[in-house]
C-alpha cells in the first residue's frame, strides 16, 4: 500500500485529496479540456482540476497568513487585521486558480510553435528512413527513440504507445494524434502520411515532397525575418544614432543664439537626450526586434 501511494505523484495525490470537490469546479475548466489534451501534460482532466485546487488552496492559505502577519506587525486596526488576511487569501487563491486555467492554452500554443519548427527536419528524416525501406510503424519508433528529437519525438512516442498498449493500428493511432496535436501543420502532415501509407501510394514521394515544401517555406520565413530585422536595424541607426547627434548639434547652435529652448536650457535638453531619449529608444528597439524575430526555442 505504501509503495502504491509513493507512485501516485503530485497529480494522483491531488486527486485523492480533492476527489469529492472536483466535480464542483470542473465547470470552470471545461473550456481548457481540449487545450489540456494538446498541451502534452501527461495528466487527466479530473487530476488537473484537483491539482489546481490543491495548489490554489496552498496559495490562499499562504496569502492569508502573509496578510495577517503584515497587518499584525504593522499595528493596523482590528478590522484591518481581520479583513486583510481574508482579502489577500482570496486574491492569492483566485490568482493561482486563474493561472491554472490559462496554463494549458499557453503550453499548447508553445508546443504548436515547436512542432512547426521541428517538422521540416523530421519530415526529411522520415523521407530518408522511407527510402531505406523502413515501414511506417517503424518510422515512428525511430523518431520516438531520438534522444534530441524534441517535441516530434514526444508526439511520436504517443503514437507508438497507442499502438503498443492501446491495441490501435497505425491509422487509429495517427487519428488520435491528429485530434490532440496543437499544430495544424503537423495534423495535415500526419493525415497525408496516413493516406499515403494506407492507399498504397508512394510514401517516399509524399515525404520528399512534404519535406521540400516545408523547407522552402522555412527559407522564405527566414528571409522575411531577415528583412524585418534589417528594417529594425535601420530604424535604430536613424533614431538612436543619427537623430541624437543632429539634435545635440541643433540645440547647441540654437542655445548659443537664444539661450533657452521651450523654456529649458540647452544643457538640460542634452541630458534628456542622453539619459532619457536614447535609453528608452534602445529599449523600444529591443522589444521590436524581439517581437520581429520568432524565437525558435521557448
Amino acid at each position: 500500500m505504501k509503495q502504491s501511494r509513493s507512485k501516485l505523484g503530485f497529480w494522483g495525490a491531488s486527486y485523492v485529496l480533492y476527489a469529492p470537490y472536483v466535480k464542483r469546479f470542473e465547470r470552470f475548466f471545461k473550456d481548457t479540456k481540449k487545450d489540456l489534451a494538446m498541451s502534452g501534460l501527461r495528466v487527466t482532466f479530473h487530476a488537473y482540476v484537483a491539482g489546481a485546487l490543491f495548489i490554489s488552496t496552498i496559495a490562499g492559505v499562504s496569502g492569508a497568513l502573509a496578510g495577517f502577519t503584515w497587518a499584525f506587525y504593522a499595528g493596523m486596526r482590528l478590522d484591518y487585521v481581520l479583513l486583510l488576511p481574508v482579502s489577500s487569501g482570496v486574491l492569492a487563491f483566485a490568482g493561482c486558480f486563474t493561472a491554472f486555467y490559462f496554463f494549458p492554452s499557453t503550453r499548447a500554443h508553445s508546443r504548436g510553435r515547436k512542432l512547426d519548427t521541428e517538422l521540416p527536419y523530421a519530415a526529411g528524416h522520415m523521407s530518408v528512413l522511407s527510402t531505406a525501406g523502413v515501414t511506417p510503424e517503424r518510422i515512428f519508433e525511430v523518431l520516438a527513440r531520438e534522444e534530441e528529437g524534441g517535441v516530434i519525438a514526444q508526439e511520436s512516442s504517443l503514437i507508438v504507445r497507442d499502438m503498443a498498449t492501446m491495441g490501435m493500428d497505425l491509422s487509429q493511432a495517427i487519428d488520435a494524434e491528429i485530434k490532440r496535436s496543437p499544430s495544424d501543420t503537423f495534423s495535415e502532415f500526419l493525415d497525408g502520411f496516413r493516406s499515403a501509407s494506407l492507399t498504397g501510394s508512394d510514401l517516399n514521394a509524399y515525404l520528399q515532397r512534404a519535406a521540400g515544401t516545408m523547407m522552402l517555406n522555412k527559407r522564405l520565413q527566414a528571409r522575411a525575418v531577415g528583412e524585418n530585422v534589417g528594417v529594425v536595424a535601420e530604424i535604430y541607426t536613424i533614431v538612436l544614432v543619427v537623430a541624437p547627434l543632429l539634435l545635440l548639434i541643433m540645440f547647441s547652435v540654437m542655445g548659443a543664439i537664444v539661450g533657452t529652448i521651450a523654456g529649458l536650457d540647452v544643457l538640460t535638453l542634452m541630458y534628456l537626450i542622453a539619459y532619457l531619449f536614447v535609453p528608452v529608444g534602445g529599449l523600444v528597439s529591443l522589444i521590436m526586434a524581439d517581437q520581429t524575430v520568432r524565437k525558435e526555442v521557448e
